[in-house]
């Protein structure tokens, strides 16, 4: 959520060139190719583009693991999950079961395998019908009341297929947490109770969730452990001990991953990325660390209509993250953010139907139709060798390849000529631009290209958003 998910972003709303901005990405209706159906207002429209290449649709069979080499999640039967989160923070207070439902429908319907929340929300918020997870702020003296909603939501999600990457006490980043210290000094709950009851606490918490597959845990939350350091690796521990399938990361603050801080912890099976710059190099540093390799993921970045960090918060920049984290190692998968979701304020409902959220379903149906968990970063000028750009601007492409040379995908966030090494391939290959604002196809000529030598590729000037990002696929046969 960031440095502060207050009313800063206000602020920014209240320029009238950013709103004129907004409003016009928001409502452009996109220039169809002749091969494209010409209304996308529906959110079918974008599943169906998308589906120009064949999809693995067999079912998720929870729970997950860390596959074999720790680079990527895997189910029950060994398949390659990806993980595409939505960030609905506050849904287990805000929500109803039956509203939580209605969102978790709407979010599998645009192709989100996985939500990201809080069990106990900020410190002192209270679920819709008025209870507090703790009497007395005391973790020994459970609310029976307030846990007996949030068991209906986390049962509903397993009946529906989705993943939890639950946030069991939230840190906070500025003051709204549950650790560290008050503005006035005074120590926060999970202080107060101290390390015995926060591994107590864990201990109880494996045990009431332990039964369901569907669940991870994301210790902390917006902030570097500091003083808590050693509660919360007691409240993990306990977990753990009691709930020994479910994998566990800890969001830390923006630039410092899981590892951060716990790389240590035998409990630490998720490395969470999280970033409020171009993705590229936090991911990719993430992925090239030397011990204790660990499935990576994009915890947080930007949001949408949010831009608490000043940068924006279009389209355009959650797609440079999502392709950006995948293609820099994050072979986990990302989370998606919105403004009015975290929260799930009151627009929760119209704000469902963004243009950020509809494209995420072209992001998990592109790499879901592809070995995409086989892909490696490609952090050197061997494969792109001219037109990449620099490293940390918002135009610099992102690529990986597959270490069998049959697949390598290349996203560019602004429409230019780059130069690849074909070379890099086993087998001669096709080429084609993927649009990842429509999902469709234009492929680049019709014969295959020979595997030897260096050929410029040069996308369309404007993809169907009226934007220029495009992402090419050069695909292979062993």
């Amino acid at each position: 959520m960031g440095e502060s998910r207050s009313d800063k972003d206000t602020k920014l709303m209240k320029n009238p060139t950013f709103v004129r901005t907004l409003l016009v990405a928001l409502l452009l209706v996109p220039v169809m190719s002749v091969t494209c159906l010409a209304d996308d207002s529906k959110p079918q429209r974008l599943a169906q583009l998308a589906s120009s290449a064949p999809q693995k649709t067999m079912q998720t069979q929870f729970p997950l693991r860390a596959s074999a080499n720790n680079r990527y999640l895997v189910d029950a039967n060994n398949k390659p999950f990806f993980y595409q989160a939505d960030t609905p923070w506050m849904m287990l207070l805000q929500l109803t079961v039956p509203e939580a439902e209605e969102y978790m429908a709407d979010r599998k319907a645009k192709g989100f395998s996985a939500l990201q929340i809080m069990l106990t929300g900020f410190y002192g918020m209270k679920n819709r019908a008025g209870h507090l997870p703790f009497v007395d702020d005391d973790f020994a003296k459970p609310n029976e009341a307030f846990w007996a909603h949030a068991d209906k939501v986390v049962q509903k999600a397993s009946d529906m297929g989705m993943f939890l990457m639950i946030a069991p006490l939230w840190s906070g980043c500025c003051g709204e947490g549950w650790a560290g210290k008050d503005k006035a000094g005074k120590l926060k709950p999970l202080n107060v109770n101290g390390p015995e009851k926060a591994h107590q606490w864990g201990r109880w918490i494996g045990q009431r969730y332990g039964k369901f597959n569907n669940i991870a845990w994301l210790m902390g939350g917006d902030k570097n452990p500091g003083e808590s350091h050693e509660l919360i690796r007691q409240l993990a521990r306990g977990l753990h001990e009691t709930a020994p399938r479910h994998l566990i990361a800890v969001h830390n603050a923006p630039e410092n991953s899981s590892a951060a801080y716990y790389d240590d912890q035998p409990w630490l099976t998720l490395n969470a990325a999280y970033t409020y710059k171009e993705v590229f190099g936090h991911v990719l540093g993430e992925w090239k660390r030397e011990k204790n390799t660990r499935p990576i993921f994009l915890s947080e970045s930007g949001y949408e209509r949010e831009s608490n960090d000043g940068r924006g918060g279009l389209p355009f920049r959650l797609r440079r993250q999502a392709y950006g984290a995948v293609l820099s190692g994050a072979l986990v998968g990302h989370a998606y953010g919105h403004r009015d979701l975290w929260r799930v304020n009151d627009k929760w409902r119209e704000s469902l139907q963004d243009t950020g959220a509809k494209q995420m379903a072209l992001v998990s149906r592109l790499f879901a139709a592809r070995d995409w968990w086989k892909l490696e970063p490609e952090a050197a000028e061997d494969l792109i060798t001219q037109g990449r750009g620099k490293a940390g601007s918002d135009d610099y492409i992102t690529a990986a390849r597959t270490g069998d040379g049959t697949l390598a995908i290349v996203y560019l966030p602004k429409a230019r000529t780059v130069t690849v090494n074909l070379a890099r391939f086993i087998a001669p290959l096709r080429a084609s631009w993927f649009d990842p604002t429509d999902g469709s196809l234009k492929p680049v000529q019709a014969e295959v290209l020979p595997n030897i030598g260096t050929r410029e590729f040069a996308p369309p000037e404007k993809n169907a958003a009226g934007e220029s990002d495009w992402v090419l696929l050069l695909e292979g046969n062993p």
